[in-house]
């Protein structure tokens, strides 16, 4: 198999954000394509025989999750794209559908609004291994700004130490972009940010219309 750069793109990403559905590699990657699974389907089928991607279905999950194996973190490192990553262990079905959601809103930035600045969790992570990091950063013009994807509400005093905090302000972080799973949800979070400065709050499906090069910032 002749490794193209499209291909060691496929499994950076896959690496970073821990796995990623056919759906999501076609939405990524080839976006050009008519069939959304066909030519993905061909390619990522091509490099799991390699042995640089790996297949995983979960019980609590009838879809196929790919995830780089430690073959292709070697070939990345090679490269000098492996930032560090080592391949992801065992898959956390706890974390599964929220995992799946960063993704998703990973690819509407870089594809639908254009902006491809973004880094992941497990980077930041990296950095402040016992601190508090978002879901990922997105950059959009000089600032970066920490994306939160809630699926579900936590309770009030966690959001409260969040507000009262200087978490906005930790490097070079602008401000947070909250993603909520509903209009409800995300007005009872805007009510409990209130005044707090550098807060700003969408839904994913409004996330998902908004016209390209525009950010809900």
């Amino acid at each position: 198999m002749e490794l193209q750069d499209r291909d060691l793109e496929i499994l950076k990403f896959c690496l970073e954000q821990k796995f990623a559905t056919l759906l999501q590699i076609g939405k990524m990657f080839f976006p050009e394509s008519r069939d959304i699974f066909h030519r993905p389907v061909k390619r990522v089928c091509e490099l799991v025989n390699e042995g640089l991607l790996k297949s995983e279905q979960l019980r609590v999950c009838e879809k196929k999750l790919y995830v780089t194996t430690k073959a292709g973190v070697k070939l990345l490192k090679q490269k000098g794209l492996d930032q560090g990553l080592q391949a992801a262990g065992g898959l956390d079905t706890r974390t599964l559908e929220h995992d799946e959601t960063v993704t998703e809103v990973r690819i509407i930035f870089d594809r639908l609004l254009g902006l491809s600045q973004w880094t992941p969790e497990r980077i930041l992570k990296q950095k402040a291994v016992r601190a508090k990091v978002p879901d990922g950063l997105v950059k959009y013009h000089a600032w970066n700004f920490a994306v939160e994807v809630e699926r579900t509400l936590k309770n009030k005093s966690y959001y409260e130490k969040i507000f009262n905090s200087d978490y906005t302000r930790q490097d070079g972080i602008y401000g947070i972009l909250y993603i909520m799973n509903s209009e409800s949800d995300m007005k009872w979070l805007m009510n409990e940010a209130k005044d707090t400065q550098g807060v700003f709050f969408t839904t994913l499906q409004d996330l998902d219309c908004m016209p390209y090069g525009k950010a809900p910032f």
